[in-house]
């Protein structure tokens, strides 16, 4: 494969040399240059939205509770009062979504604590539901990314949903179009509240009747509307309802996390509101800034994650058991992997190394236990990383992404899962893949079956499962592709590589919050 022409430039020697598309770096550097990891902010938004699925796309006519509106397009609605007897509650149903559920299926694989681990933050947060305390409404669990929040979130609300103590969930996440915007948290925590709280489901199926425009107004005036004026009417309770607002950090707009924070708060503080609030994220400061305030602190307990020394324990009893079970998956087919392995040395340098990130745990693991390679040799080169790295997911992953073949369908592949640009749903398996890429049937499986470590293939026995990258893989995979940008492509297959890459890179930037180490990496490109 030839290089193309926009990729080289020719040397006076006569020999060419790889160009760094520095043109979409420098625009990427000119709006977020001056920003760091814990100042960024995302687009503000001028107004509330309506959701997409609510009853205003022109030129439409849907019929509501009550009323009947003929979107004559523009700016202009005309209403009819008619009646079509659709109750409030199955109005609201229509914005709740389904996927920021504790349970819901759409967020396949779900992310779970191993057994026996976890078992100190958790009995906090049991001990804290059971208090029922006002003087301690809220409780803050913050730790950095890949440290295990959403994992200890999830096992909490399955343990809070089994005792009847839950009274609503909402998972956010990052970039996603809809658990990454606050368009559908309040409709969706009423309608869980108004299912796990029967005197909460009168008086708000009263006030969805009462407006049924109700969840396309402001921020407060949902919440007001939704939540606290329904629970200023609910009768004496049993146990306190405990809401999980899991990812607060990953909705999009800092100032937008905090309007949230600060009405819940409100609730809890002001309206007195009998619930419990667990909140998990990250430790970002516009978060502590709130959390921390001396008007907010003496009612908010908090748990950190990253200075919590049972994680190391927690890193070292999940690693000794999956070494033990692959150990023994080995042994099985005749393969003695040694007396004992790993050695007590190299599995207390991968627990100070992991530095109780279970990211970088689960993620060492699967490289090990990689079907086509020897897990001896792949913990060894796990073993052989920079030890003083400050990085240490980066370089794991830049070592798995070394074995990846060099070809432009394996690369166009990746980018696309990680990218999530390939749509989602039941049928996007490794042959839906095949199709969307016009690929002879089974070239998916074949190119992914050695990268189970870095997303999720569904087997082909399985339905209604479909490919996703590994929690967190993002940023450090763009870091590991700009790295590879800097070194000349040597051979045929480098050069579809790189030349792959260079086609990726604005779309990559384009979409990509930035970090301190992504822009000290830019800038020296």
């Amino acid at each position: 494969m030839s290089p193309s022409l926009n990729t080289v430039q020719l040397q006076t020697d006569g020999s060419i040399r790889a160009v760094v598309p520095y043109h979409h770096i420098q625009t990427y550097l000119g709006d977020h240059g001056n920003h760091s990891v814990e100042t960024f902010e995302a687009p503000k938004r001028t107004k509330a939205r309506v959701p997409s699925s609510a009853p205003f796309s022109s030129g439409s006519r849907e019929n509501i509770s009550n009323h009947t509106f003929n979107s004559v397009g523009g700016n202009m609605t005309q209403l009819n009062v008619t009646s079509y007897g659709e109750s409030g509650i199955n109005l609201l149903s229509r914005y709740v979504l389904t996927e920021a559920l504790h349970d819901s299926g759409e967020r396949f694989p779900e992310p779970a604590c191993h057994p026996g681990t976890r078992t100190r933050i958790l009995h906090s947060l049991k001990s804290w539901a059971l208090d029922g305390s006002t003087e301690s409404p809220l409780f803050w669990l913050h730790g950095s990314a890949g440290a295990g929040k959403s994992a200890i979130a999830q096992m909490f609300a399955g343990e809070c949903q089994a005792l009847g103590w839950l009274g609503a969930s909402f998972f956010f996440k990052r970039r996603n179009s809809k658990r990454g915007t606050w368009d559908g948290l309040f409709p969706t925590i009423a309608y869980q509240l108004a299912k796990s709280v029967p005197s909460f489901l009168p008086s708000l199926q009263q006030a969805m009747d009462d407006d049924v425009l109700l969840v396309g107004r402001t921020m407060a005036a949902q919440f007001q509307h939704l939540l606290v004026e329904p629970f200023t009417k609910v009768s004496a309770l049993q146990s306190v309802p405990i809401i999980i607002l899991d990812g607060l950090d990953e909705c999009a707009d800092q100032k937008v996390q905090q309007q949230i924070l600060q009405l819940f708060i409100g609730a809890v503080h002001e309206h007195r509101l009998p619930i419990h609030i667990l909140i998990s994220s990250r430790p970002e400061p516009h978060l502590r800034e709130i959390l921390e305030s001396p008007d907010t602190l003496g009612m908010c307990r908090q748990s950190s994650l990253s200075a919590d020394p049972a994680s190391f324990e927690d890193i070292r009893i999940y690693l000794r058991d999956e070494f033990s079970r692959i150990c023994a998956e080995y042994r099985t087919r005749g393969i003695e992997l040694g007396i004992v392995w790993p050695s007590p040395d190299a599995l207390d340098h991968l627990v100070n190394k992991f530095s109780g990130i279970f990211i970088y745990a689960t993620t060492a693991i699967r490289f090990v236990e990689d079907p086509y390679r020897h897990p001896v040799d792949q913990l060894e080169r796990i073993l052989k990383l920079d030890p003083q790295s400050t990085a240490p997911l980066d370089d794991l992953y830049t070592e798995i992404l070394s074995g990846v073949p060099h070809e432009p369908q394996t690369l166009r592949i990746l980018h696309s899962i990680w990218q999530k640009t390939l749509p989602r749903g039941p049928g996007l398996d490794p042959e839906g893949i095949d199709r969307l890429f016009v690929l002879r049937k089974g070239t998916a499986r074949l190119i992914l079956r050695g990268l189970h470590s870095l997303c999720f293939v569904p087997s082909f026995r399985t339905y209604g499962q479909w490919c996703v990258s590994t929690e967190w893989l993002e940023s450090s995979y763009l870091r590991s592709l700009i790295q590879l940008l800097s070194a000349p492509p040597v051979t045929d297959a480098d050069w579809a590589l790189y030349s792959e890459v260079v086609g990726s890179l604005p779309d990559l930037l384009r979409n990509h919050a930035p970090s301190d180490s992504l822009i000290r990496l830019l800038r020296q490109a």
